[in-house]
């Protein structure tokens, strides 16, 4: 299934990179998409078996869930549609992977240099998870309860880290993510070959930001802070992301890669639709970024009539499969907080104004030198403008992570606009392109200044304790009642750990770089 080129504007260029399959196994057949794509969509998968184990099911179950993940993964292999299979070069995979590994770990992944407190947390969970007999139950005062979270990113390190022991589930956990963004890199290059290098791309791409250091000189913060906090919104740098949430961001451009490849025509449909529901586990609201996107593509297949029976069938097995993982994050959630946001009139125009309108610009004056179609870019700006109103977890999470895949795109989008050269007569590209680089240079003192604080602020200490040791009474986004665990789920027999924390969680002071200052209006 190939898009017709009138549906995109400008077409994505064609170049060697996507030449057949055949060349492409002349090299290696890691290097090929459809490898590239199958080997995350198996991760994702081999992810929602290990949770089984980790509630305690049947063998039999677990064995089930493996044999039909094994068939849905052929199944995809052998589906018609898979188109320009070949990625990047053995050398370039490498030199991909040695990128990724530097971005985590000065993100603190493997604590060698500092890391942003949200690690104090993550840590613990790695090491619940590492210590503690599958299936557990916390012992509390008002009964007993179980952790509930996205575990994805956590369970093969965790079982490195049972065998090898907690440090080395921390660097599993490293070479874990480091090995997902080097392939969801590796898919995604090809698209972007024919115009100059696709590392200008990936360069450009990182370096995306908004206008955060004007905002925080604004509310009189310091620049030498997390920049950006300086509004009660927030729509986040690529390296932040990198470096605070790897499992959201890791989930938002796993699938902005495979809605590419599809839209540029490299991939079935069947795959695409087959990836969504096992992004759950990694990070539900990472995962529910791209939907909008998918739900698009789909519609627009239907009303072509070109849905074909497997678009149908192996979607909804791959639906049955994570059907347990839906229903672990569902369990307790009545605790969680969800609803709409309101904000005070100047947090919410000031937040556009830096965060949005730039780009809004760059777009509407470029028109012809993004890298993307205009529907991708209609529902990213259209994502952007309503997310801020709904809220599903702590204060902005919502916001923050389900527009992941849309700012993706934008940055895509506005890395085609400053590596284009419009003509001397278009003076509306030439306006786009100066406004682009200016938006660009201010940005790119966010990735800079969270960079410097990593290498700057003091190594990450080592974390002793337990969830319940660093969140004292815990949270409902991690934790739910065993009660309240939905039936099919929840563990029959797991075991009851009492709670024994140690007095101190870290043997040394752990900076917090992230408190600018900014203005405490409250949600309502």
């Amino acid at each position: 299934m190939r898009i017709p080129e009138r549906m995109l504007n400008p077409p994505f260029p064609a170049s060697d990179a996507m030449a057949p399959v055949h060349r492409a196994r002349s090299h290696s057949v890691l290097l090929e998409s459809r490898s590239l794509a199958l080997g995350i969509i198996g991760f994702l998968l081999l992810d929602q078996v290990l949770l089984l184990a980790m509630l305690g099911l049947s063998p039999l179950a677990m064995g089930a869930a493996a044999t039909l993940s094994a068939a849905l993964c052929a199944a995809l292999w052998r589906l018609r549609g898979w188109t320009g299979e070949a990625a990047v070069q053995p050398r370039t995979f490498g030199l991909l992977f040695a990128g990724a590994l530097v971005l985590f770990i000065l993100g603190g992944e493997g604590r060698f240099v500092y890391a942003n407190t949200d690690w104090q947390v993550r840590y613990a969970v790695l090491n619940d998870l590492v210590n503690h007999p599958w299936p557990w139950a916390y012992q509390t005062d008002a009964g007993p309860t179980m952790l509930r979270c996205p575990v994805g990113i956590y369970l093969v390190p965790a079982l490195v880290g049972k065998i090898a022991g907690s440090y080395a589930a921390q660097l599993a956990l490293l070479v874990q993510d480091a090995a997902l963004l080097t392939a969801v890199v590796a898919l995604a290059a090809p698209l972007f070959a024919g115009v100059v290098r696709p590392w200008l791309t990936l360069l450009l791409v990182l370096g995306f930001s908004g206008l955060d250091l004007i905002g925080q000189l604004i509310y009189g913060g310091s620049a030498l802070v997390h920049l950006e906090q300086w509004d009660l919104m927030q729509y986040t740098a690529v390296v932040t992301l990198a470096y605070w949430v790897p499992q959201h961001a890791l989930a938002g451009w796993i699938g902005a890669a495979f809605y590419l490849s599809w839209r540029a025509g490299k991939m079935p449909l069947a795959v695409m639709l087959s990836l969504v529901p096992a992004l759950a586990l990694m990070s539900p609201l990472g995962g529910l970024g791209i939907v909008p996107f998918v739900i698009a593509a789909g519609l627009g297949e239907l009303f072509a009539r070109r849905i074909r029976p497997a678009d149908i069938f192996l979607p909804a097995v791959s639906v049955a499969l994570a059907l347990p993982s839906l229903l672990y994050l569902a369990s307790g959630l009545g605790g969680v907080p969800s609803g709409t946001s309101h904000y005070p009139v100047q947090a919410y125009v000031l937040f556009y104004l830096f965060e949005v309108v730039p780009f809004l610009c760059v777009l509407y004056l470029s028109r012809g030198s993004w890298n993307l179609d205009r529907v991708t870019l209609l529902i990213s700006v259209v994502m952007l403008l309503v997310l801020p109103f709904g809220r599903v977890g702590e204060k902005i999470d919502f916001m923050m992570r389900v527009s992941i895949p849309s700012l993706a795109f934008i940055a895509i989008a506005m890395a085609g606009v400053l590596r284009s050269a419009p003509d001397a007569q278009d003076q509306n590209g030439q306006a786009a392109r100066r406004i682009a680089i200016c938006v660009f240079l201010i940005g790119l003192v966010v990735p800079i200044g969270e960079t410097a604080r990593a290498i700057l602020l003091p190594r990450a200490p080592e974390v002793h304790c337990g969830y319940y040791g660093v969140v004292p009474g815990g949270y409902s986004t991690y934790i739910a009642p065993y009660d309240r665990m939905i039936g099919a789920i929840r563990p029959a027999h797991p075991a009851i750990v009492p709670i024994r924390e140690p007095a101190k969680c870290w043997d040394v002071p752990w900076p917090d770089a992230a408190k600018p200052g900014f203005p405490e209006y409250v949600l309502v």
